[in-house]
């Protein structure tokens, strides 16, 4: 029932559905509209057609008859007036006392008038007299006037018979349709003439009471008519209205016409004939409903099968254009389910288009946001599995994942490389951050684009320390892992060589793999930038292979660094910038010669600072406000080459201690206390009384005591037993004195020498004599 309700229910349909409801019904009910008029009508114009043909018989007999009535008339009138008793002497005659005469002459005029049904009146017409003889009413002379000189006018006609409608009969009422001869008849002179008058009712014109049937003359006066022309004088009226606008059909032997009338048509047929002297219209004319009435009953059953016909038709229609109008509804169910729409829906395709060109719009606009979305999605996806936040992908996950965002990996193979840039300006100092980002940005596009002709798809990935990582999807070629490897080489020597050409910068280079695996790729991008800080700390570009170097990976650093690091801190703590200069820079070049491993160079200078630092603490400074708060330890983790480590120590490092040195004492405090450092040194630690040198120089004890932890960064006992130690690990690496000997040289008892050595060095004098000696050889 809800069903048939959303159905039925006007307001639930649009235009559209009305409109092919109509064309339905339009389509149904027309054709049999018109096939059951047409069968109406022509079964009709055959039933007229048929009567018409029939009716053209019947009017040719029918004048043929007419034809024949007058013929015989005429015939036996002009046998009449022939007879002697129509003689000239007629004209003088003394109708009275020629008594015996005028009797036969009535008589002739009574035998004339009884010879046919049509005559119903005859007149002896005598010129001379003036006067008419007529067996009814006998002799009687014309009254003098109008009447006496259209009987005298017929004397005049050049014809010897012929016919007349204008002359009244004299002392009696009837037709004036009259046959006039003149007697004699076709003589030279006329006395006289013989009238007669006729009786159109007794003209064969039809005996059909549904026909309308006129005889005309040549001036169209109705000589005869059927009953039913005179019941129906409008007819005429039609008829002669229809030949007055059709005058070409009068000049027509024969003919028919169609006249209409009232809510009527008359089928008309018409005969023309040829009579004393004119020409005669024989006319039939039948209403078409009296033709047609025969099929009347007929009709009735056509109209009513057409009526079940076309309800028939109608419920087709509404069962058909419902059928048709399911998709419709579906699709616009499907529209109204995706957004309602704003107003009644009037117009059902209207509402599809716009909401379909809505809907494509809205489709190509996501498609395009999506398609512009896709490689930030790609790069966000390869850049969570590359890091190792993806680790609980499978590789069918990631290869269905690659494969949405338009990157086939299945049946490849796959490399990782990184790239370092050694961004540094002439002087080797970093250059600012935008410059930096600007250069990286440029070498990425560089790098991915030399990429383009080895690989089928390159992924970026900038870890925004100044290096990036490529990933490579290579395709699948016949080649050894070896040549594979030789072509990476090649392509990152082409990275290095572009680089220096177009952005004048050096830059470090790892690569790892080629690998079939691509879940293997997190793994080899860890350990290509892993391997990257093994580069060796040099300003050129260098290109190494990830597994070799982490295979042969230095751990130790081989050179003197304790010493060169306590020379720095002397002449810092000194105030001293060009011997803490140079001390800075045969520490560096010692790294340098080592071969060391960027990372283990970063580890040595970083140990550096952080001596520089505790010395300055035991002098009583502090290092955050010397350094003013400097990111001193992630400045150095950016130093790529020896002479930016020089410059940036020297610039970052050394002038701000030496200047807060500068102010923290005078001059002659530190010329007293560099004094007693020569006395130290040449004495070879041995100890001198401090308060004895103070009194000497005339300051204070204590006063001498903090210059000296200033400029030394430790006090005096302490800085005299570092002395003292030095020189006897001097002795024991150089010498083959005794244990107890050196001790003595040193000012120390050889008990008290062991126990002070092993509380500095962890180890014995001669387990730190033989371990020096072991490494020697």
């Amino acid at each position: 029932m809800g069903k048939l309700h959303e159905i039925l229910r006007p307001s639930s349909k649009g235009i559209f559905y009305w409109k092919s409801l109509a064309l339905a019904v339009l389509l149904t009910c027309l054709p049999i509209t018109i096939i059951s008029a047409a069968y109406l009508y022509m079964g009709n114009q055959q039933l007229v057609k048929q009567f018409q043909e029939k009716n053209d018989s019947e009017m040719i007999v029918a004048a043929k008859q007419i034809d024949k009535q007058l013929g015989q008339l005429i015939n036996y009138a002009l046998h009449m007036v022939v007879k002697p008793h129509f003689k000239p002497t007629i004209s003088d005659m003394d109708f009275a006392q020629q008594f015996e005469e005028t009797n036969q002459l009535l008589d002739t005029l009574t035998l004339i008038e009884n010879a046919d049904p049509i005559i119903d009146q005859v007149y002896l017409y005598v010129a001379k007299q003036n006067k008419v003889l007529q067996p009814s009413i006998g002799l009687r002379a014309l009254e003098q006037g109008e009447e006496s000189s259209r009987w005298k006018e017929l004397m005049s006609a050049e014809q010897g018979i012929f016919w007349t409608h204008e002359l009244q009969r004299p002392f009696s009422r009837g037709s004036s349709h009259a046959v006039v001869m003149k007697l004699p008849f076709n003589g030279n002179a006329s006395y006289g003439a013989i009238v007669i008058y006729i009786n159109p009712s007794k003209l064969f014109v039809f005996a059909n009471p549904d026909r309308y049937a006129y005889l005309l003359d040549e001036e169209g006066h109705i000589i005869g008519q059927s009953e039913a022309s005179r019941q129906n004088p409008e007819a005429f009226a039609a008829i002669q209205s229809h030949q007055t606008q059709h005058t070409e059909a009068l000049n027509q032997p024969s003919g028919s016409s169609k006249v209409p009338l009232e809510q009527d048509t008359l089928l008309m047929n018409t005969v023309t004939l040829e009579k004393m002297g004119g020409k005669w219209t024989y006319l039939s004319a039948t209403p078409q409903s009296i033709i047609t009435a025969p099929t009347r009953p007929y009709t009735h059953i056509l109209i009513v099968c057409w009526i079940f016909a076309v309800l028939a038709a109608l419920a087709l229609s509404w069962f058909a254009s419902h059928r048709m109008y399911r998709p419709i509804r579906r699709m616009m169910n499907l529209l109204a389910g995706w957004r309602s729409p704003d107003t009644d829906v009037h117009n059902e395709l209207d509402y599809i288009e716009r909401e379909w060109q809505h809907y494509r719009i809205t489709n190509e606009t996501l498609e395009r946001r999506l398609n512009q979305a896709v490689p930030s999605m790609r790069e966000a996806i390869m850049n969570q599995f590359i890091t190792g936040q993806a680790a609980h992908w499978t590789e069918r996950e990631m290869i269905e994942k690659l494969h949405t965002m338009g990157v086939a990996i299945e049946g490849r193979s796959f490399a990782a490389i990184v790239l370092q840039l050694h961004t540094t300006d002439e002087e080797y100092k970093p250059l600012s951050d935008k410059d930096d980002v600007l250069l990286t940005y440029a070498a990425i596009n560089i790098a991915a684009e030399l990429s383009q002709s080895a690989a089928e798809h390159v992924h970026t990935i900038n870890f925004l320390d100044g290096s990036f990582g490529l990933v490579l999807i290579l395709p699948t070629q016949d080649h050894t892992q070896a040549e594979a490897q030789q072509e990476l080489h090649s392509l990152c020597s082409h990275y290095i060589n572009v680089l220096h050409e177009v952005l004048r910068i050096q830059a470090t280079i790892v690569y790892n793999g080629p690998t079939s695996s691509w879940m293997d790729i997190p793994h080899a991008m860890e350990q290509a930038q892993r391997a990257l800080r093994c580069r060796t700390f040099d300003a050129t570009s260098q290109l190494l292979q990830a597994d070799q170097v982490l295979n042969r990976a230095n751990t130790l650093l081989e050179a003197p660094l304790l010493e060169l690091e306590q020379e720095l801190i002397y002449a810092l703590n000194m105030g001293l910038a060009q011997e803490a200069t140079q001390a800075l820079e045969q520490y560096v070049e010692a790294l340098q010669a080592s071969h060391a491993a960027e990372w283990l160079v970063h580890q040595a200078l970083l140990r550096l600072i952080g001596s520089i630092h505790r010395a300055m603490l035991q002098a009583g400074h502090n290092p955050y406000a010397v350094y003013d708060s400097a990111q001193l330890y992630e400045e150095l983790r950016m130093l790529r080459n020896p002479q930016a480590s020089l410059s940036w120590f020297q610039e970052k490092v050394i002038h701000p201690y030496i200047h807060s040195l500068s102010r923290s004492f005078n001059a002659t405090m530190k010329e007293i206390v560099d004094n007693l450092l020569e006395q130290i040194a040449l004495s070879n630690g041995q100890e001198i009384a401090l308060e004895t040198y103070a009194n000497s120089n005339g300051v204070s004890i204590s006063q001498l005591s903090k210059a000296f932890k200033q400029m030394t960064g430790t006090n005096y006992v302490d800085y005299v037993t570092s002395i003292r130690m030095n020189y006897c690990k001097q002795l024991l690496l150089t010498t083959d004195m005794k244990i107890n000997e050196i001790a003595e040289s040193a000012g120390y008892q050889a008990p008290y020498f062991n126990r002070m050595f092993k509380k500095l060095e962890g180890i014995t004098p001669g387990q730190y004599r033989q371990r020096h000696s072991s490494q020697t050889l």
